[in-house]
């Protein structure tokens, strides 16, 4: 199965998977289950407008396409500061490479950030994204190391500036529908590389897990590249 027939199979279950996802991200502890819970109980089921589109950066006919697993940690924020602007430099605007992106959610705090970019326009989720890497890494250990419930607190300030409100950010944030697209593409990712680590690039058929220098992705886009030459 294609990477793109399996993203669109698994999506189609949308609110289905959202309770796999509450399923395999309780702990055991009965302290862990409630706060789920508890966050579960804050979750709507409005029909919301929402982006559901995978980010590709570079030209449609590239040689190779790699992917980007994005997540909201310190080595996701140290590699998009130090190492992509040369990837993009080298390879995406050069149109030797497609990079397409999919954010990888490990907390249910990345989840309701996820949750909530994706009600910003489609075209500015990548701005989003980047914005977010470059921001004080400090917000994001601020954010994982308090109750769910007060992950939109944390959240809101990175989304203000693209034309969400608070009130919509929040119900973007705990939507069934727009979680349910969130998880179907941690899904995939877990299915089909068994991915558990961000930051993470899939090049051809080598998955680089934080790869701790420029010259490692390096090697591995050269190695694509020779062998997509006919």
């Amino acid at each position: 199965m294609t990477f793109k027939t399996n993203i669109s199979h698994c999506l189609r279950f949308g609110l289905a998977l959202m309770a796999c996802c509450c399923a395999s991200w309780s702990y055991a502890d009965d302290e862990s289950t409630q706060r789920v819970s508890s966050l579960m109980a804050t979750f709507n089921e409005d029909e919301i407008p929402f982006n559901d589109r995978l980010i590709t950066l570079g030209k449609a006919d590239a040689p190779i396409n790699a992917v980007f697993i994005f997540g909201l940690t310190g080595d996701t924020s140290f590699l998009v500061k130090t190492m992509l602007p040369d990837i993009m430099k080298k390879y995406v605007d050069s149109g030797r490479m497609k990079l397409t992106i999919i954010e990888q959610p490990l907390t249910w705090h990345d989840m309701q950030a996820f949750a909530g970019f994706r009600c910003v326009a489609a075209e500015k989720h990548w701005e989003l994204l980047l914005r977010v890497a470059k921001r004080d890494v400090r917000q994001a250990f601020y954010m994982k190391g308090a109750d769910y419930l007060k992950a939109p607190e944390y959240i809101w300030p990175m989304m203000k500036d693209f034309d969400v409100s608070r009130e919509q950010a929040e119900k973007c944030m705990r939507n069934s529908a727009i979680v349910g697209h969130m998880e179907g593409q941690r899904r995939v990712v877990n299915e089909t590389w068994h991915v558990t680590t961000v930051p993470t690039f899939i090049i051809g058929e080598k998955i680089l897990v934080n790869p701790a220098s420029f010259g490692i992705f390096e090697d591995a886009v050269e190695s694509a590249l020779k062998g997509s030459k006919p």
